[in-house]
């Protein structure tokens, strides 16, 4: 359940007094936003501009007529050009309501709207074999960013990285792995796994290139694998092994939340025939003449979606069927969200196609609101002279980029902080903060490119700056020493312009939260909390807090500090970046 807000409180009332007005034409879906220009006030309607045409009359005559009865003691109103009623709420009602946020304290912006709905989210879909390397950045903290908001709301949200171990790849890996000679294999296995599997994997692609039928007979590698030889299947066990280890590693060096699944594509080997037996049974799938068997969707712009290849090997959207039924059956879920990049679309089209032609509940859905399934796509990310490729050794490694990060921040912390304690773990949880929120600042459709300088910027729009101004506020904070239980006794206020902004600004945590959520968007809140940021720092350079005379002003400003302090850092935590209260 949600409490109600300023806010909502408002849009009720604006609802009520639209309701005694236009009667039998019923309320219409009016805006109620935050105005571009702050000293338009706190909130603005559109109230007036909707009703103009159902009621036959100007815009502006509207909305004289509505403020009177919206005239209320909790906030003033103001009409503005060309029909709109600007709200802006008095002094005591914001800092009534800003004790209400400092006794939420951690909870501040949770709710319990999703409680009893599961919801799937799948990220961090590393390929067995290959290290993490930046491009796989964008779906790790979108994915755990969006775990979090869930959570955040009460659903129940369940992870999965689904470990891309199967396909024709493998065949390519088997292929090379096989060319390599033996004493060099066991030494650079020895030497780093990792580089050995990638180097193998450039090399075979390389001669595939030269040579294209080689293509076929890792195509025949992969179908052994598949039918269970015995030799591929020690190797490919092995590959798995090794690069679960790392997923492990480089997920608990992101602080990404512990996934709740690590099923990999081969865990679904026994689901498939049946789903591929139900689609022939169906009449939804039919045979070619070559042994593959397809679903013609090029009726409906999607091609034919295959499931069995002519080779006899399975492909992702089978795998992806399979694991839709497993979810189905074991998480009951509300919604199964896919966090993979804008590259995947098509496919995710066939696969709730198909889904939806087999029967799957809800998976296919014509309204969007009700479809369980969300293909939650990203921008790719690439650098500056092309995209990041594995198979072209283009790709800079993940440990390498966080590396770097944390070795900048320290470098950066020594220089204007030498005394500080733990400067090791600070440079950490900063450099971490420069690297995820370069991402998460980003429209998570947009393109990326990665260039180290903006990557790991501490100043401007940036993670280091949000941390460094929440590191300022606690700072504060603690100079002051001031306990906040004489808060109550603060009444009969006067607010000065940033005070009043600054609080207006905190209370509309929880509505961003709930914009983030509905948008699945992350880079809402990062707009959201370098806006927060900013101001807090405005604030504290124009008002004296400690030096205040005035006990009641300087315990209202204590208290203002309290509460951006406590919004900056569990916004940040649903981004997943730690806040140090020292910098």
């Amino acid at each position: 359940m949600k409490s109600m807000t300023l806010r909502d409180i408002l849009r009720e009332n604006i609802s009520q007094v639209i309701e005694g007005l236009a009667g039998s034409l019923g309320v219409p879906n009016f805006s109620l936003e935050v105005p571009e220009v702050a000293e338009h006030g706190d909130y603005a309607t559109n109230a007036p501009l909707m009703l103009a045409k159902s009621l036959e009359r100007k815009p502006m005559d509207i909305a004289e007529e509505l403020a009177k009865p919206l005239a209320d003691e909790r906030w003033g109103v103001s009409v503005a050009a060309p029909g709109f009623l600007n709200f802006t709420f008095t002094d005591d009602v914001l800092v009534a309501a800003l004790k209400e946020v400092l006794e939420a304290g951690d909870g501040w912006g949770t709710s319990t709207v999703g409680k009893g709905k599961t919801v799937m989210v799948e990220y961090f879909q590393l390929n067995i074999a290959k290290r993490p390397h930046i491009g796989h950045l964008r779906s790790a903290v979108i994915g755990d960013a969006l775990k979090r908001i869930f959570l955040s709301q009460g659903y129940h949200a369940v992870s999965d990285t689904h470990v891309g171990d199967w396909g024709t790849q493998f065949g390519i890996l088997l292929l090379g792995y096989k060319a390599a000679e033996q004493e060099q294999v066991k030494k650079e296995i020895e030497i780093d796994p990792f580089a050995f599997l990638e180097d193998i994997y450039a090399r075979e692609n390389k001669k595939i290139e030269m040579d294209p039928e080689r293509r076929t007979l890792a195509k025949e590698e992969f179908a052994k694998l598949e039918r269970g030889d015995t030799e591929n299947r020690k190797i490919w066990e092995w590959m798995v092994d090794v690069s679960m280890k790392k997923l492990e590693e480089s997920a608990e060096r992101l602080g990404l939340l512990p996934f709740d699944e690590h099923k990999g594509e081969s865990s679904y080997e026994k689901e498939m025939p049946p789903i591929v037996e139900e689609a022939l049974q169906k009449n939804v799938a039919t045979h070619k003449e070559d042994s593959a068997i397809v679903i013609d969707l090029t009726s409906e712009k999607l091609d034919e979606a295959v499931l069995i290849k002519s080779d006899g090997a399975s492909t992702y959207l089978l795998r992806d069927l399979a694991t839709i039924k497993y979810r189905q059956e074991k998480w009951k879920f509300w919604k199964n969200i896919y966090v993979v990049d804008v590259r995947q679309s098509h496919h995710f089209r066939q696969l709730f196609r198909v889904a939806e032609l087999l029967g799957y509940e809800g998976v296919g859905a014509s309204e969007p609101a009700y479809r369980t399934g969300r293909h939650i796509e990203f921008g790719f990310m690439k650098l500056p002279e092309g995209a990041i490729s594995t198979r072209k050794g283009t790709a800079i490694a993940l440990d390498a980029l966080l590396d770097e990060a944390e070795k900048h921040a320290l470098a950066v912390i020594r220089e204007k902080n030498p005394e500080l304690p733990h400067a090791d773990i600070v440079a950490r949880q900063v450099g971490m903060g420069a690297v995820k929120y370069f991402d998460l600042s980003h429209n998570r459709k947009s393109d990326i490119t990665f260039e180290w300088e903006k990557a790991l910027s501490f100043e401007g729009n940036t993670g280091p700056y949000l941390q460094y101004t929440y590191a300022r506020l606690k700072s504060i904070l603690r100079k002051g020493g001031d306990s906040l239980d004489d808060i109550k006794e603060i009444k009969n206020v006067s607010l000065a312009d940033v005070e009043h902004r600054l609080i207006s600004l905190v209370l509309r945590y929880s509505l961003i939260i709930e914009h983030a959520l509905q948008g699945c968007a992350p880079h809402i809140l990062a707009a959201y909390l370098y806006e927060l940021a900013s101001v807090a720092n405005e604030f504290y350079h124009a008002l004296p807090v400690l030096q205040e005379s005035d006990e009641q002003k300087r315990m209202l400003r204590i208290m203002i500090i309290t509460a951006t302090a406590l919004t900056l850092k569990n916004g940040l935590y649903v981004l997943g970046i730690e806040a140090p209260e020292e910098m």
